[in-house]
């Protein structure tokens, strides 16, 4: 596992060496093979990330408007958010405060979300300030919660909490903010002890599951069990289902336990990014 810790206080605003540095820590994590689990979290009380600095945005002028689609350049937060949305490796969203434009996107890129009750808070805004949208919400907001609540938010600019964006689908799940860490790095660390080529293969396959028919999908998971059903790790994880209860009524009426008990692949390293 891997953690990026954003730490620009006192609103972790995107300006500065932030998000340069949040560039150069997920391109290293995106291309290093040991790593299969990044939890992008915040050490400033109240907030995750923020909105771009309004005096950066204000030396643009519209001497700098593109004259094409296709001559449009990306900008380093798309950058950034599209690298943690396709890694071949999980990403997660620890969000215990304010996540406002880029911010959000940057948790609605991440495969998995949690946020801390009662201190969670998302804004995709943008159309307020006649500016429009800069960090993605109007690509990731739709996928995640769909376009009529992806329009209420972005065009109404309101404050999302983390209650409402449980219920709503926008967080994979809430959690007392006092138990958010230690849940995340749970779930962080139950993950990563899988086998780590199996997780890339599966996560692939379910981020792209709306990108084709059906019928391709499941030709292509076809293709992927054949490929690992007889591997070492697949008999060993079997065997030690068994060895731990499964195939028995009580085993099988605690089966969501027991497969947390199988470790294919242990290690104790963990990175931690500031």
């Amino acid at each position: 596992m891997a953690t990026i810790t954003i730490s620009s206080p006192p609103m972790n605003l995107i300006g500065g060496r932030m998000l340069p540095e949040l560039d150069e820590a997920t391109d290293a994590l995106a291309s290093d093979p040991d790593v299969m689990v990044v939890i992008l979290k915040s050490s400033t009380p109240g907030f995750f990330i923020g909105h771009a600095k309004f005096g950066d945005i204000a030396q643009l002028t519209n001497d700098v408007v593109p004259e094409t689609l296709e001559t449009t350049p990306r900008g380093v937060v798309h950058v950034v958010t599209e690298r943690l949305r396709i890694m071949d490796k999980l990403t997660i969203a620890q969000v215990e405060g304010r996540a406002t434009g880029g911010g959000a996107a940057l948790a609605l890129a991440c495969d998995l979300r949690y946020g801390a009750l009662g201190k969670a808070v998302f804004n995709s805004f943008g159309v307020s300030l006649a500016t429009g949208l800069g960090g993605g919400a109007s690509q990731y907001l739709p996928r995640v919660v769909g376009v009529s609540r992806a329009l209420e938010l972005i065009l109404g600019a309101y404050d999302l909490d983390a209650e409402t964006a449980d219920r709503w689908g926008y967080l994979t799940r809430a959690f007392p903010a006092e138990t958010i860490d230690e849940n995340v790095r749970a779930i962080a660390t139950r993950i990563a002890s899988y086998s780590p080529e199996v997780i890339r293969q599966t996560r692939r396959l379910v981020a792209s599951a709306l990108d084709g028919t059906i019928e391709e999908g499941l030709r292509d998971e076809a293709f992927v069990f054949q490929q690992f059903v007889g591997t070492d790790d697949a008999v060993h994880g079997i065997s030690r289902l068994l060895q731990l209860g499964g195939e028995t009524i009580e085993g099988e009426s605690n089966l969501g336990e027991l497969l947390g008990q199988i470790e294919l692949k242990r290690t104790d390293a963990t990175h931690e990014q500031a």
